[in-house]
């Protein structure tokens, strides 16, 4: 969908229902694929009420902020309106898996290379 992850969002059918969908930057580190709709705050389930900050331009979730700031209409999680695209929103299309093994042996033997280079600078300084 994105070439450049900073790249504005793009709106585009759920393959599944051909509900109009976004993928969109959480606050938290992650991709998120939402309804374009927006539903009323109030009616909508805890766990699937989301905004955009308009400061960092990402996506917060609601339930984690004070409930007198919250907005009238929130963003909802698509997965829960379409469960077949439930495989699909877990992982971002474009951005690459990471492997469930990782071997972190050459990680600490790095790790451990640069203690001792630390180690070893202080011990002259």
């Amino acid at each position: 969908m994105l070439d450049n992850s900073n790249g504005p969002s793009v709106v585009a059918p759920c393959k599944h229902c051909d509900e109009e969908t976004v993928w969109l930057r959480t606050a938290y580190g992650g991709w998120h694929l939402f309804d374009v709709s927006m539903r009323l705050t109030d009616t909508s389930f805890a766990g699937n009420r989301f905004a955009v900050d308009r400061r960092s331009r990402l996506v917060i979730d609601l339930d984690c902020v004070l409930e007198s700031r919250w907005p009238a209409q929130c963003l909802t999680l698509h997965k829960y309106s379409c469960p077949e695209s439930y495989d699909d929103s877990r992982h971002y299309r474009n951005r690459p898996r990471q492997a469930n093994e990782i071997d972190l042996t050459d990680l600490w033997r790095r790790l451990a290379a640069s203690e001792a280079e630390q180690r070893t600078s202080s011990r002259s300084a």
